[in-house]
């Protein structure tokens, strides 16, 4: 069994590979970070800019100083060079379980070249069509018994695509759910992450429409 800190580890690798998984080449418009990032008040995350939140209850939400180290760049920074940042997505919420057993990230990317084409195709089929380099990826960082699917799901009624998955890492097996939604010309994945049982369903539970 891992301990604690092996645990931490694992989640801090899994939120790399998920930013990794899911670049899209783009061209980040300008808009101010304090658009992008949401607030947290309490225990419960809101964004207005994405029309989500979710409420975790004793659940650590990063700071904007751990958020700041995530994407290698200050808030301020940020809102100067979002326009200029080309395939990189932007973390702009991050939070853990206290037993670092759950886990979930919201990210950020900039697809205006290809927004038309999302929407006409369908994140559904583009999911679909992503699955393949999706593997690779997890599998080249050394992640076995790679399991992927395309599905939905629902937050207040609306439903969303999901890419569906499971895989092992160092014998330990770990489920995650990855939300997609396009808004405007900006991709944003919610990415519900739960290590040795598939709870990522009960992750998304506590989220809700704005």
């Amino acid at each position: 069994m891992y301990n604690n800190t092996g645990i931490k580890k694992l989640t801090a690798v899994m939120l790399v590979i998920m930013s990794v998984c899911m670049m899209f080449s783009a061209h980040a418009e300008t808009i101010t970070a304090d658009m992008l990032f949401g607030e947290v008040k309490n225990d419960t995350y809101e964004n207005a800019f994405i029309g989500l939140g979710c409420t975790l209850e004793g659940w650590h939400y990063y700071s904007d100083a751990e958020l700041e180290t995530v994407n290698q760049r200050t808030k301020a920074a940020l809102s100067d060079d979002l326009a200029d940042l080309v395939d990189q997505n932007i973390g702009i919420m991050m939070a853990e379980r206290e037993d670092s057993m759950q886990n979930v990230n919201i990210q950020f990317q900039n697809v205006k070249d290809y927004a038309s084409v999302y929407g006409n195709m369908g994140l559904q089929y583009v999911a679909t069509f992503s699955l393949n380099g999706f593997r690779t990826t997890l599998e080249s960082a050394g992640f076995t018994d790679v399991e992927l699917s395309v599905g939905e799901i629902s937050i207040g009624g609306q439903t969303f695509t999901c890419v569906i998955g499971q895989y092992q890492l160092r014998g330990v097996q770990v489920y995650f759910k990855q939300l997609w939604d396009l808004r405007d010309i900006y991709l944003v994945t919610v990415t519900a992450t739960a290590i040795l049982e598939g709870t990522t369903d009960e992750i998304f539970s506590h989220f809700f429409l704005i």
